[in-house]
């Protein structure tokens, strides 16, 4: 494999681990009433884009069906932070990377709501995926990938 391949899976594992932080930054910009109503209105749209079934690229086509529905996404997504308010949105990213963002505190009723049956999600979704955590797991696996997707041939 040659050096810019391997950065792509270190730039993509990087987006990954901040994920999480993106998910805190728009869900505070979602509630955040100085947030414009039209952003909230082409995030809602994207959202009911992703859920019916007619689509520009219908989803029996593999990959190309599912990769329409992502590409529809991330657009939204970019158009929606981008274009928030530059004081909102700094305020809302600095609460998402310091993990005061209200995106916790809606976890905590939501905890206080399901009560045991939260617990037993979370531990369901810890045993299956919480080695991902662990930053060398998450190197073994991509190199595991990679080297089935490759053959085992690094060039």
């Amino acid at each position: 494999m040659n050096r810019s391949g391997r950065w792509r899976y270190v730039r993509l594992a990087q987006l990954v681990w901040k994920l999480p932080t993106y998910a805190r930054l728009i869900w505070g910009l979602v509630r955040d009433g100085r947030t414009p109503v039209h952003l909230k209105v082409l995030l809602a749209a994207a959202l009911a884009y992703l859920v019916t079934p007619i689509d520009l690229v219908p989803d029996a086509l593999p990959i190309l069906g599912q990769a329409d529905d992502l590409t529809v996404l991330l657009l939204v997504l970019d158009m929606f932070i981008a274009n928030a308010p530059e004081e909102v949105r700094k305020e809302h990213w600095e609460r998402a990377r310091n993990g005061t963002a209200r995106l916790d505190q809606d976890l905590e009723r939501v905890r206080a709501l399901l009560g045991d049956r939260y617990d037993r999600i979370r531990d369901t979704l810890l045993e299956r995926y919480g080695r991902l955590r662990d930053p060398a797991t998450v190197r073994e696996m991509l190199a595991r990938w990679r080297e089935t997707r490759t053959g085992g041939q690094l060039n």
